[in-house]
């Protein structure tokens, strides 16, 4: 039985919450074998609901979808449920509890893809934590502002429980991904974006596979596509460039940011065009020049955003179907 007195941190959770976990944990019957399902929670829509109150509805191996936005209550997972977080246009949705913390106490819960780096700070007279886990759980791809802000009281998973295929600087890779923390000081000798170093939180939570940047420059490849709304299709040949152009005004301070496999394709060039008519506002286009490398198949991503927010205005996605040259 889980040791409530663990939970009852100072200025931690409300005491309804504490109630609503023992309720669920101690009183709520096993369910049957239902089919999983998937809650979606955003900042507005979605039918108002909180992250708490998705997690209390929620049955165990269900999916909880949080988008973009930020959410200071804090809540307890007594469910074994995954909760993901997922950019949708207003940026990684932001973990930030204010009077409390969020707590891990279902053994086999997964959260993923959310910021708590704008939560606990690291100073050095801060011991609370924006996180703590109580029962076993999977934690990655999630942005930390450093140790201080994580109390593993259990032993957790703090990588991807699989081997991931992501994106990274222009190239494909493929292994386990952990989470980023700000404090970090080791090296990425090869390239991947993975630290040759661990996390070391305690002796039984180590992340063995944490992220050198923000979680959110690592485009998961199995995932991408399916989020965009469209993508579009180009048929092309080894050695044949190709154009991508794309509606853009750098007088507003947004650029297009572009992501694709360097192994079959290379950017030749890149270059604004100035929009004809030449008046205030008005919209040119950023023009790109790829070069295919090698027969295969692979997703040119382009994200429209100003390099100082985390606010995503536009993105849009190409899949290159390359044949071999004449």
């Amino acid at each position: 039985m889980l040791d409530y007195k663990r939970l009852s941190v100072r200025g931690s959770v409300p005491l309804l919450l504490l109630s609503l976990l023992l309720s669920l944990v101690l009183l709520a019957p096993p369910s049957a074998a239902a089919p999983a399902q998937t809650t979606r929670i955003c900042p507005q829509g979605c039918g108002n609901i909180s992250i708490q109150e998705a997690l209390i509805e929620a049955s165990p191996l269900d999916t909880i979808i949080v988008e973009g936005g930020t959410y200071t209550e804090p809540f307890i997972m007594g469910r074994p449920v995954n909760l993901l977080g997922r950019e949708a246009g207003g940026g990684r949705p932001i973990l930030n509890p204010e009077k409390g913390r969020v707590i891990l106490a279902a053994q086999g819960a997964v959260i993923s893809g959310f910021d708590f780096s704008q939560g606990s700070a690291i100073e050095e007279e801060r011991t609370d934590c924006s996180l703590e886990v109580v029962l076993p759980a999977t934690i990655y791809l999630n942005d930390f502002p450093g140790k201080r802000s994580v109390c593993p009281e259990d032993l957790a998973l703090w990588n991807s429980s699989h081997m991931i295929s992501y994106q990274y600087n222009s190239r494909v890779q493929r292994g386990f991904l952990g989470n980023y923390w700000a404090d970090y000081s080791g090296e990425d000798k090869d390239g991947d974006g993975i630290g040759d170093e661990p996390v070391v939180l305690n002796q039984e939570n180590i992340d063995y596979h944490p992220l050198m940047q923000p979680a959110g420059h690592y485009l998961i490849v199995d995932e991408a596509a399916a989020s965009e709304r469209e993508v579009d299709t180009i048929p092309a040949r080894v050695g044949e460039v190709f154009e991508i152009s794309l509606p853009a005004n750098p007088t507003t301070g947004y650029s297009w940011n572009v992501d694709y496999d360097s192994a079959l394709l290379s950017l030749k060039s890149t270059q604004y065009a100035v929009p004809p008519s030449r008046a205030l506002g008005a919209k040119g286009s950023s023009i790109y020049l790829f070069e295919p490398l090698r027969p295969g198949r692979t997703t040119i991503y382009f994200v429209y955003k100003r390099s100082w927010e985390n606010i995503v205005a536009d993105k849009r996605a190409f899949q290159v179907d390359i044949s071999a040259g004449r």
